[in-house]
């Protein structure tokens, strides 16, 4: 009686991760098939198999301008929000269970409490009050400022359990404090840094609020190039642009995994 009430558990408990896996995955296995139906509108029904929607993709340059922006936007946004989490964490790692540690944890991560939309007002009206305009670094600040906090929090996990002692005693045998980042340090936080880094590339690459007010016809990033075609048309182009999207980001995640062992989800 007991076995069979534990294999019924296991079936109800494996049912219910099944269930859970297409809620989730449901929506983007269906965009990745609409990629492929050679149907005009989107969504529609399934009319066949074809590849032109990819093919079509190469006949739009500015989806490929885009989509160099967009690169560009995210690597420098990821580096910077990577290098200013980093020596945050840094410092607050070092404070251990010091007073009002958790409370600059807490102020660093607070763009994640602001709406994006309101974040780029912010920084509009901050651009203007100053008379820089926006643009290109405009639009990096106002992304590694959003992606900041997700960084900060795989890297404040990463040294949770990094050892101070390592640092101390590659100071006593001699080297300075940027030889010890340089040899010890960093090399430790490696996953954490590296994750950090894919983790906001991936943000940023594909946010959409706050481009929203920030981006002119040379600043252009992807999701806007995609946000202005779906307003006049909506075919499964996008679905198609969406899919290599996906693709890229899971690609890079099993490489991680696979070459440099940084595991982005578990």
């Amino acid at each position: 009686m007991r076995g069979s009430i534990r294999a019924l558990g296991r079936l109800a408990g494996g049912l219910y991760l099944l269930l859970l896996y297409l809620f989730v995955m449901g929506p983007l296995l269906f965009v990745i098939a609409t990629s492929f139906n050679p149907a005009t509108s989107f969504p529609s029904r399934f009319e066949g198999f074809t590849l032109s929607w990819y093919a079509a993709i190469l006949e739009r340059p500015e989806f490929l301008a885009a989509t160099g922006t967009s690169a560009l936007v995210a690597a420098l946004a990821a580096a910077l929000a990577v290098l200013v989490a980093f020596l945050a964490a840094y410092a607050l790692s070092r404070q251990g269970g010091a007073g009002g540690r958790g409370a600059m944890a807490t102020l660093l991560a607070s763009p994640l409490l602001v709406p994006q939309v309101v974040v780029s007002l912010a920084i509009l009206q901050l651009a203007s009050s100053f008379g820089i305009g926006t643009g290109f670094w405009g639009l990096v600040a106002a992304h590694a400022v959003y992606v900041m906090p997700f960084a900060l929090r795989l890297i404040l996990t990463g040294f949770a359990r990094f050892d101070f002692a390592v640092e101390e005693a590659s100071r006593s045998l001699g080297g300075g404090p940027l030889a010890t980042w340089r040899e010890v340090t960093l090399p430790l936080l490696r996953p954490s840094l590296v994750a950090g880094f894919t983790f906001c590339f991936i943000l940023s690459f594909v946010n959409l609020p706050l481009s929203l007010f920030l981006t002119g016809p040379e600043t252009a990033t992807l999701p806007i190039v995609m946000f202005a075609y779906i307003e006049s048309r909506i075919d499964p182009m996008i679905a198609a642009v969406a899919s290599l999207i996906v693709l890229a980001a899971a690609t890079a995640t099993l490489l991680l995994d696979r070459f440099l062992r940084v595991r982005l989800v578990d």
